[in-house]
């Protein structure tokens, strides 16, 4: 369809306060222009005339003939697109529009000031509205800049009608700056225009910026921690409180499917000690020496259930926001009855999460609950469906992300290396055919990142569990040190999604990778914890 460009130059602040609003409603100025012009005209010229030319003739008399005034001949011109209007022809067709009739007296109600900064903005409209526009604003005796302008000036009225002052830190990007006040990093335009930044991804530290219309008040809620320290199980967070660096605690619950079970857990110690505070929900958990498997979501025919459970145990429980569904699902010994038993593929593992993130948010005071996608297994292979024969766990991830669209709050994450080499944290060690472009070590969670859509990338991220796949050994290899430098690394970058935490696996003893009576792991998480590795500040 035919187009084209009109422009107008705003003195520079209303620029920069519609621009921000057009981002901050999620449209663009092509569409807001273009509606309110179209509002606007109506139905103006839909009633026309088709005038032959005489010979003697010009559009100053057919102006006259058509509306009793020879000035008017403009819109003539611009109905027909006439670019000289002195040059029309015996013979020649012309559309009157509106004949008969009078200019209505409309005016714009906003004086263009002069002699004042001004920014253009400009959209590509239709070529008939385009043409009828200016046909009207002819007809009114007015012009389409004037029009343009009252049109940006009334839409924009007084927004914002609140502000929040900020000043860039060390590590910040726009993106990151519009999750904290807006918990949407793609509205980062809004910031950019709002302050007159042309390219987001210039800002320095110490720069000052006015957010518009916040919706938070940028300051992270209670439960969560700006650091990315963590243990995965309750009882070593003391490590952390005596360095400073409240950072993360997981706890995992088995919490069974009877929806009639209301029974429940409080975590407020933990949030109100300060800390950030993660809930895993499972159906319950594999004992594989004793062939217990009974699935970390149960059977299908059971998620409504299960679903019910959740919301029921998050109701009644307290000092949590942030809740995982289930754990590992593309892991054999994760599903209900193990290898021979049910398989959890992405449809069936999505539906299930649909169920309970809709009874979590449901539920009196948790409408914004986070809850989050369970986390992939790296490496395990079994769960192999159409579309992936070699049951890829990156593409388990795609597939399960690709399906939850909207309906997902955050993203969990296992990464671990193949044994105590702090070197084996930044390799690519690629795998075996057909793996060959997998890694085996630590930075697979870099290929989990890559996975992620760009329409989720202003999710949180959470890596719930690391270790060295081998039990903690009584030996001093700066792992942990490096493991948390890798995270931040990863995190410096202004144009990752921000990962919010690294979690020790673990510090219970239920299994054979708890460190709690390990000195030596627990001095290099100490030693680790000396750095200042935050994803928020």
């Amino acid at each position: 369809m035919p187009t084209k460009r009109v422009s107008v130059d705003l003195e520079e602040s209303l620029y920069r306060r519609f621009k921000a609003r057009v981002a901050y409603a999620g449209t663009t100025t092509t569409s807001v222009l273009g509606n309110l012009m179209s509002q606007w005209v109506g139905t103006w010229g839909s009633n026309s005339l088709s005038h032959t030319v005489q010979a003697g003739e010009d559009l100053r008399s057919i102006a006259n003939q058509y509306y009793g005034k020879p000035d008017l001949y403009l819109v003539i011109a611009h109905f027909n697109a006439i670019s000289y209007p002195v040059l029309v022809e015996p013979g020649q067709q012309v559309l009157v529009p509106e004949p008969g009739t009078s200019p209505s007296g409309l005016a714009p109600g906003t004086a263009i000031p002069w002699n004042v900064p001004k920014s253009t903005a400009s959209v590509h409209i239709d070529e008939q509205l385009y043409r009828r526009f200016k046909a009207r604003a002819a007809f009114e005796g007015t012009t389409t800049t004037a029009w343009l302008y009252d049109f940006a000036t009334q839409w924009t009225g007084n927004w914002p009608t609140k502000t929040i002052s900020y000043t860039v830190q060390a590590g910040d990007s726009l993106r990151a700056i519009a999750f904290r006040f807006y918990n949407d990093a793609t509205k980062y335009w809004v910031i950019a225009h709002f302050n007159g930044i042309a390219d987001p991804a210039l800002i320095h530290p110490h720069q000052p910026l006015v957010i518009p219309e916040p919706v938070t008040s940028g300051k992270l809620p209670t439960g969560e921690s700006p650091y990315i320290f963590g243990i995965h199980d309750k009882g070593g967070e003391h490590l952390m409180a005596e360095k400073g660096k409240k950072g993360w605690v997981l706890i995992t619950e088995e919490i069974g499917r009877n929806p009639y079970d209301h029974s429940s857990k409080s975590y407020a110690d933990l949030e109100n000690g300060g800390y950030g505070v993660i809930v895993r929900l499972n159906n319950g958990y594999s004992t594989p020496a004793s062939g217990s498997y009974r699935g970390t979501i149960p059977e299908q025919q059971h998620y409504q259930e299960f679903a019910v459970r959740c919301g029921d145990f998050v109701e009644h429980s307290l000092g949590c926001h942030i809740w995982i569904i289930g754990n590992e699902m593309n892991h054999h010994n994760e599903w209900p009855g193990g290898i021979n038993g049910h398989m959890i593929t992405p449809t069936l593992y999505a539906d299930c999460f649909k169920r309970c993130h809709t009874e979590i948010h449901r539920r009196p005071g948790h409408a914004n609950d986070q809850v989050v996608l369970g986390a992939v297994a790296p490496w395990p292979d079994k769960a192999k469906y159409p579309g992936n024969e070699r049951g890829d766990w990156i593409k388990y991830l795609a597939d399960t992300l690709a399906l939850l669209g909207t309906t997902c709050d955050g993203i969990a994450l296992h990464t671990y290396t193949h044994g105590p080499e702090p070197a084996k944290i930044t390799v690519f060690a690629p795998m075996g055919a057909p793996f060959a472009d997998r890694n085996f070590e630590f930075r697979a969670y870099r290929q989990f990142m890559d996975a992620i859509p760009a329409s989720m990338r202003a999710l949180p991220v959470y890596i719930t569990e690391t270790d060295q796949n081998d039990p903690w050994a009584h030996s001093d290899t700066r792992w942990v040190q490096a493991a948390y430098a890798e995270i931040d690394e990863w995190n410096q970058d202004p144009t990752h999604q921000k990962i919010r935490c690294l979690l020790l696996y673990r510090w219970l003893p239920h299994d054979q990778w708890s460190f709690k009576d390990i000195q030596e792991i627990k001095d290099d998480f100490r030693a680790a914890l000396d750095h200042d590795y935050r994803w928020w500040r």
